[in-house]
């Protein structure tokens, strides 16, 4: 009852529907599986990529500022700066001289971009220096970057340049004098690396003529921007750091946040927290990569399967429909047998299965019409007989007696044989099925009366090889048989005639044999009585042979097409009827 609402709608719309059912559902299934893999697999290498993008870069900013650490340790325990900073034998500007031009030489000063500045500031103040790269704490003290120097002690801070807008990262590192003797340290002063943010923490760009893929941010632990690559990704760190507090906020943590996917680094020699930025863009780009890919390849499948779909759904309804439109034809009473459906399948076995149906129903309807006519013409026989059958008995017996007083035997014999003959010819004391031995008697009082009748002209010879009273068949099947060979082939011959009567069984069938020696029929007349005999049309005219066609279609009839009767028949040598019958014994069929 379900499905009902299904199976109401024609049969080539539910293959349709069943057909996508079963082959797009799938489809989309693993179309969609392998879509969500494929778009996982890309989203994987784009982390991969970020990931190891941060890291190099990472690496990079460490390596920059670890060897910015060594040149300053290098310069804070340079000999010549120590000795310089205690020495005073010299001029304050001379020795400011010695000091920039080691502090030019350790940091290569001419060829690195990154470096703004360098200078060792002096604390010995009865020993002042002045140079390019040499001064007086006294004199940074009026600098706008000394207060956060002093707070820091010894490390990094990052501060503005008056009238410059680029932010500066500035690493400290105290001058120490080392007393051998007494083992203590005596702090001569501080040197001081200025480096320009915008170029240590500048990325890498992907070519010469392009930018870099994302924006990186720089942070202190107390989550003041030191450095940006983009000052409109300031509200990213804010949304970032709420979601993140600075206890959670660790090393390689990953987000998205608006457009932009966000992974962390921390340097943590220097107390920062670096912060990418990935554009979202690249990965939908990829994502619209990966859809004109695959959506494409989906949607043509699909098609393919609608049309593959359609085209059988089609061609199948429609030898449904060609057998359906034989099913009206023969409604109308057309059975015509059409063209078959071509195929193999259980529909092409079922429309031949029809079509054998129609041969039979056919052959039925044209017995039983032939059956009816049968009939018919027994009727009006029987209407032509209907004499008071005692009437013609007692006038029988009268001629009988008169011949006999008149002592004229053979007018008994005759009317005694006539009276038989009546008898079985209107059935009386007899079915519609006798023995053999039945059926040769009534032939044996026929032959009589006709050989008085022709003047004894032939002779009669009987060979009957089986028991005549278990053989059964249709009564009154062999006079027309044995009436046609008198008449018709010994009849015309000026000699005496021989004509013999033999029954036998063979191949399962009862075998009854009329042959004559008398006039025959060529070739061509064999042929045209046996089509006539076998055909099924009405007779528009009478015919001479009709009644040996009446016995025909009577075993055809009653026993099946496989029996009936045989000619064979050569001019001047005789004709032989053969009438095959079913082997009938006790009035049943004979089933060994």
């Amino acid at each position: 009852m379900k499905l009902e609402w299904i199976h109401s709608k024609p049969i080539f719309m539910q293959l349709v529907v069943f057909s996508l059912l079963i082959s797009l559902i799938p489809i989309l299934i693993v179309g969609t599986f392998l879509f969500r893999m494929l778009e996982n697999m890309v989203i994987s290498e784009m982390k991969d990529y970020h990931a190891q993008i941060t890291s190099q870069y990472t690496k990079n900013i460490e390596e920059k500022l670890e060897q910015y650490q060594k040149s300053l340790r290098f310069i804070s325990n340079n000999t010549m700066i120590l000795s310089t900073l205690a020495d005073k034998s010299q001029n304050p500007y001379v020795r400011g001289e010695i000091i920039s031009e080691e502090v030019t030489k350790s940091l290569l000063l001419e060829k690195n971009s990154e470096i703004r500045n360098c200078m060792v500031y002096s604390m010995i103040k009865e020993n002042p220096i002045y140079g390019n790269r040499a001064s007086m704490i006294e004199e940074a003290g009026r600098e706008i970057w000394y207060p956060k120097e002093q707070s820091v002690d010894e490390g990094w801070f990052s501060y503005f340049v008056l009238g410059d807008k680029e932010p500066l990262l500035s690493i400290v590192k105290k001058v120490e004098k080392l007393d051998t003797d007494s083992l203590t340290r005596t702090q001569l002063g501080i040197v001081k690396l200025d480096v320009y943010m915008t170029k240590l923490f500048a990325p890498a760009a992907l070519s010469h003529d392009s930018n870099a893929s994302y924006d990186v941010i720089a942070y202190s632990g107390d989550s003041e921007i030191l450095y940006s690559t983009n000052a409109d990704t300031a509200p990213v760190l804010q949304a970032y750091l709420k979601n993140h507090d600075k206890e959670n906020s660790k090393s390689g943590s990953i987000q998205e946040i608006n457009t932009y996917v966000v992974e962390q680094k921390d340097l943590d020699s220097y107390g920062m927290k670096l912060l990418f930025l990935f554009n979202n863009k690249e990965i939908l780009e990829r994502r619209a990569e990966i859809q004109w890919l695959v959506l494409p390849l989906i949607g043509v499948l699909i098609l393919i399967i609608i049309g593959c779909s359609y085209v059988y759904s089609r061609g199948f309804s429609s030898r449904i429909a060609l057998l359906l439109q034989k099913f009206r034809t023969a409604e109308t009473g057309d059975l015509t047998i059409q063209a078959p459906i071509k195929g193999k399948d259980e529909i092409a076995e079922l429309d031949h299965q029809f079509d054998h149906m129609l041969f039979k129903l056919d052959q039925l309807i044209k017995k039983n019409y032939i059956q009816q006519l049968v009939n018919k013409e027994n009727q009006l026989l029987n209407l032509q007989l209907q004499i008071n059958p005692h009437f013609l008995y007692n006038t029988l017996e009268t001629i009988s007696s008169i011949a006999a007083v008149r002592q004229v035997f053979v007018v008994c014999d005759m009317c005694q044989r006539l009276g038989e003959i009546f008898r079985y010819s209107l059935g009386k004391d007899y079915g519609e099925i006798v023995t053999l031995e039945q059926e040769l008697a009534h032939i044996k009082n026929y032959i009589f009366i006709q050989k008085i009748r022709y003047g004894n002209r032939f002779e009669v010879f009987y060979n009957i090889e089986v028991d005549d009273q278990k053989y059964y068949l249709p009564r009154f099947i062999l006079q027309p048989i044995v009436e046609n060979a008198i008449v018709h082939g010994l009849g015309e011959l000026t000699s005496t005639g021989t004509f013999e009567i033999s029954a036998y069984e063979k191949e399962d069938m009862l075998c009854i044999c009329i042959e004559d020696d008398g006039v025959g029929m060529d070739s061509q007349g064999v042929e045209a009585l046996s089509a006539y005999i076998n055909s099924t049309e009405p007779d528009k005219k009478k015919n001479k042979s009709i009644g040996i066609k009446n016995v025909n279609q009577r075993i055809k009839l009653f026993c099946g097409e496989q029996y009936g009767i045989i000619i064979k028949s050569h001019p001047y040598q005789g004709s032989r009827f053969t009438l095959r019958l079913p082997v009938v014994k006790g009035g049943e069929a004979d089933e060994t």
